[in-house]
């Protein structure tokens, strides 16, 4: 350390760090920490140094806050800049002085009373019921973005909770040959739809469903056990994966994916069908070597294949055969499927 001004010594000496156990004042109650002091070399006495006072009794004051259970400076911030507040406007919206925000982020602790608001307008429904009740606190330009961003939020906190309800749902599901003796990964199916998608440059919804179908079919006759887990339903229109919209709803929730309507030919004449492209890449660190190539194989062997020619092929397997509309189809079938990756 550089020489400092010991006041014992009234001169310039070398110095030294030092962690000694002080006790600070904070707000009527003793916060005993390890402080930083500088300490003269020459007679062994504690030389005051206000910067390092300064972090002592910040360190005080954290350690009064871990105690009670208070938000910290940075995690008030947090809450502020989530909602694309300044300072001066939430203080505002809550009914507090104007520089009361000011002050805590700048380490002032704060009451209980205004710790707890700050824990409930975190939450976005919280949030939208202060707006509502002080919006007129606000400048009508402020106000018009807090009430977007909150939507935005409040949009996101359904579409989480969707998909954390789908999960739970499909985590009671079986490992057994109905599942591919796979338990259900509903990240490596979205990843799979992603990668026959942007290998195809985008397909057709019952083309889709029937690629992944002999992706998972293929790999367990290759291997004994599925890609994904999926169970797969026996349709009219051929093997479906179960819940397969609430998975597309979710994958479009993410912006994962996107949706048109495209006109495609049938026996029947010509009809309106949904194709999907990707918009992201896939995460293909998700997939082993062999998955990987079971998935080109499909691509490449269907690649050319209409909805409805892949749709009457899946019609003629086994799998689909041996089993009942709307039953959940055996991978056990998957043996006699009629591709394999060996000739």
């Amino acid at each position: 350390m550089s020489m400092v001004l010991c006041p014992n010594c009234e001169e310039y000496t070398e110095a030294t760090l030092g962690v000694e156990k002080e006790v600070y004042n904070v707000r009527g109650e003793p916060i005993e920490i390890e402080a930083e002091v500088v300490i003269c070399q020459k007679c062994g006495e504690k030389i005051f140094d206000e910067e390092r006072d300064s972090r002592n009794l910040e360190i005080a004051y954290d350690h009064y806050r871990e105690k009670h259970n208070l938000l910290s400076p940075d995690e008030i911030r947090t809450i502020r800049e989530k909602y694309g507040l300044s300072q001066r406007s939430l203080s505002r919206l809550l009914g507090w002085g104007e520089i009361t925000v000011h002050r805590y982020e700048s380490g002032a602790i704060q009451d209980n009373v205004h710790d707890s608001t700050l824990r409930l307008i975190e939450n976005s429904e919280n949030m939208q019921k202060f707006f509502e009740a002080k919006r007129n606190k606000l400048p009508p330009y402020t106000a018009t973005r807090l009430e977007k961003r909150i939507a935005d939020f409040l949009q996101e906190d359904i579409e989480q909770s969707f998909q954390v309800c789908f999960e739970r749902l499909v985590s009671h599901q079986h490992v057994d040959l109905t599942s591919g003796f796979k338990e259900y990964d509903l990240e490596k199916l979205k990843n799979m739809i992603l990668y026959l998608l942007k290998r195809l440059d985008g397909v057709l919804s019952v083309k889709l469903n029937k690629l992944l179908w002999y992706c998972d079919f293929l790999h367990f006759k290759e291997t004994s056990v599925s890609i994904t887990g999926t169970q797969y339903v026996r349709f009219q229109y051929g093997p479906v994966p179960n819940r397969y919209y609430f998975i597309i709803d979710i994958m479009q929730d993410e912006k994962l994916l996107d949706k048109s309507e495209i006109p495609f030919q049938t026996k029947d004449g010509t009809q309106q069908g949904e194709e999907f492209t990707a918009l992201v890449e896939p995460d293909k660190s998700l997939f082993t070597e062999k998955e990987i190539q079971v998935m080109d194989f499909i691509a490449d062997t269907f690649r050319n294949y209409t909805s409805t020619a892949i749709k009457e092929k899946s019609h003629q397997e086994t799998a689909y055969l041996k089993c009942k509309d709307r039953d959940i189809m055996s991978y056990e079938n998957a043996k006699e499927l009629s591709l394999s990756l060996t000739k």
